[in-house]
C-alpha cells in the first residue's frame, strides 16, 4: 500500500513539474520550427517542379495531391507532439487551421480535376475553392507571424539571466525562425 501511494505521489509530482512526454516551450518551438522548415523545403521543391513544366491535368492533380500530402505530414508531426501546457491552445489552433487548409485544398483539387484544359489552371486560385484555400492559408500565416512574434518577445528575458531568484521558465529565451511567408 505504501509503495502504491509513493507511486501516485511521484506521478503527481512528475505531471506537476512537466514530466512525462510534454515538451518544454523551447523543445516545442524547436520541434515546430523543424516541421515548418521541412514543409517549406518540400513546398519550394514542389513549386519549382510545377513551375518548370507545362501544366497538364494529370500534373495538376499530382501537384495538389503532393500539397495535401505535405500538409498531412506536417499535421501528423504536430499531432505527435505533446505541447507544454501553456502552449496547448496554440497547438490545437495550429492543428485546426492546417486541417482547414487541407480541407480547402482538397476541395480545390477536386475542382481542378474537373478542368477540361490547361488554360483553366491560371484561374484556379480565383475559383471559390481557390479563394477558400487562400483564406485558410492566410489564417495559418497570421498564426505563424503571431507565434513568431511571441517567441521573439522572449528575448527581453535575457536581462533576467543572471538573477538566481527568477524561476527558469521566466528566463527562457526562445529562438525560432518560422519564416512565415506565403
Amino acid at each position: 500500500m505504501r509503495s502504491m501511494w509513493l507511486g501516485i505521489l511521484l506521478a503527481a509530482v512528475l505531471v506537476a513539474c512537466g514530466g512525462g512526454d510534454r515538451l518544454s516551450v523551447s523543445e516545442y518551438a524547436a520541434a515546430t520550427e523543424s516541421l515548418v522548415a521541412t514543409l517549406t523545403s518540400r513546398f519550394d521543391a514542389l513549386q519549382a517542379e510545377w513551375s518548370s513544366k507545362v501544366p497538364t491535368l494529370e500534373g495538376a492533380q499530382s501537384y495538389f495531391d503532393s500539397r495535401i500530402e505535405i500538409r498531412q505530414d506536417l499535421l501528423g508531426g504536430l499531432r505527435a507532439l505533446e505541447p507544454p501546457v501553456e502552449l496547448a491552445d496554440l497547438h490545437e489552433t495550429a492543428i485546426d487551421l492546417f486541417t482547414k487548409v487541407n480541407t480547402a485544398e482538397e476541395a480545390l483539387a477536386a475542382r481542378v480535376a474537373g478542368f477540361r484544359n490547361a488554360a483553366e489552371f491560371e484561374q484556379m486560385w480565383e475559383t471559390p475553392e481557390g479563394q477558400a484555400a487562400q483564406a485558410a492559408l492566410e489564417d495559418v500565416l497570421a498564426l505563424c507571424g503571431a507565434t513568431q512574434a511571441e517567441f521573439d518577445a522572449t528575448t527581453d528575458r535575457e536581462a533576467f539571466g543572471d538573477l538566481p531568484w527568477v524561476p527558469p521558465e521566466m528566463k527562457e529565451v526562445i529562438h525560432v525562425a518560422y519564416h512565415c511567408s506565403p
